[in-house]
């Protein structure tokens, strides 16, 4: 199945994939940084998508201020999991959230306040379908991956 895939293909994701991880090193002074890149695989090619990306840690101001743990509900509607964080006094471009595994990890910085919260989502593929910040209230919809079924979210 792999032969399907033309080298020319792989070979642009090995160059893009590299200069990911430079732009990384060189924006982060060598902090941890998580890197997460979704492919299109159709009509026989390999596409990258846009990629997510995040520092692991605060970048700015890393020793200064408390971290505070922002007030998340997650919830079931209409077959989606819809993730609700409180985020009081940030704008949207000062807040970072990224995916490990089955954990949603929030994190905001603005140089006064310092939000982190790592929140356990149904351990099924899901997939982020809307996002949405408005007035310090971060909303993230994720629905099922396509090829799952509506009464497989909680097993």
């Amino acid at each position: 199945m792999i032969d399907k895939i033309p080298d020319e293909d792989f070979r642009a994701l090995t160059d893009y994939l590299k200069s990911m991880v430079l732009r990384a090193l060189e924006d982060t002074e060598d902090k941890p940084v998580a890197i997460g890149v979704r492919l299109l695989v159709r009509d026989g090619h390999c596409h990258v998508l846009p990629p997510t990306w995040a520092p692991a840690h605060p970048i700015d101001g890393e020793e200064s201020g408390e971290i505070s743990e922002p007030v998340v509900e997650v919830m079931e509607v209409g077959g989606r999991i819809v993730v609700t964080a409180e985020l009081p006094g940030m704008s949207r471009e000062h807040v970072r959230t990224w995916q490990e595994g089955s954990t949603l990890v929030i994190n905001a910085l603005d140089g006064l306040r310092r939000y982190r919260r790592a929140v356990a989502l149904p351990e099924v593929p899901l997939e982020v379908e809307a996002t949405s910040f408005r007035n310090g209230v971060l909303d993230i919809s994720f629905g099922l991956k396509s090829d799952m079924e509506a009464g497989d979210l909680y097993g």
